[in-house]
């Protein structure tokens, strides 16, 4: 037997990455999913096709990636060439979880946030985009903050512009720890943060108003 070509043995196989759910993601995304629902086609909805919460301009933006080195998108499920509301109804409930643990919850490194804060800010997330559900956040420790009796030293107001960074964590952590205030306001002004964000993309976008009271019952769960 000949002996193999050496060059045949140099090149190693790209690394299989395996990204691991929490028990703590599981639920979480559970819970957005049975709040997202399946294929809807609304011309109303300014994201276009959307399933199980992943709209077609969420999918083109973020599923354009390759990770398998094909040449092509990986959630250009079709495979022809472009990711279009054809790649939206092929979408199922696997790729769902895939795309939301990698654009959102990961990123928002939800697991590390304490309970249920995690998992309001994943919804809000989902739902409005990571820099508008970090404002929320950021306008809900405000509100605690404003709330807390005179003579606790409360930090400074943070600046609400959807970085959350050591002040912003500082000043949470201060809410959380204080028994004047604790998980409970906070979760209820995240949850005021949310309606109040609802009402004015209604009043921004009266066409919008056919949403509402399905999102105003999305914040009103928002942690239970």
């Amino acid at each position: 037997m000949n002996s193999p070509n050496p060059q045949t043995q140099t090149s190693e196989p790209d690394d299989i990455v395996v990204m691991g759910r929490t028990p703590r993601y599981n639920a979480a995304v559970d819970d957005v999913l049975g709040t997202e629902g399946g294929f809807v086609d609304d011309p109303v909805d300014h994201g276009g096709p959307t399933s199980f919460g992943i709209s077609l301009r969420f999918l083109a933006a973020e599923g354009a990636f390759d990770s398998d080195h094909d040449g092509k998108a990986d959630f250009d499920l079709d495979m022809d060439g472009d990711i279009d509301g054809r790649d939206i109804r092929q979408l199922t409930r696997g790729d769902a979880k895939f795309l939301y643990q990698r654009c959102f919850w990961n990123v928002l490194d939800a697991d590390r946030l304490p309970k249920p804060i995690g998992e309001m800010l994943f919804d809000q997330a989902v739902n409005g985009g990571i820099s508008a559900a970090r404002k929320l956040l950021q306008r809900a420790i405000n509100h605690s903050l404003m709330s807390a009796p005179k003579g606790l030293n409360a930090p400074a107001p943070l600046k609400v512009d959807g970085r959350f960074g050591d002040a912003s964590q500082a000043a949470m952590n201060w809410v959380l720890r204080n028994p004047a205030l604790g998980v409970s306001a906070l979760t209820e002004d995240f949850r005021s943060a949310v309606r109040e964000r609802y009402r004015d993309i209604v009043r921004r976008y009266p066409s919008q108003n056919r949403f509402l009271r399905g999102w105003l019952a999305r914040a009103e769960r928002l942690g239970r």
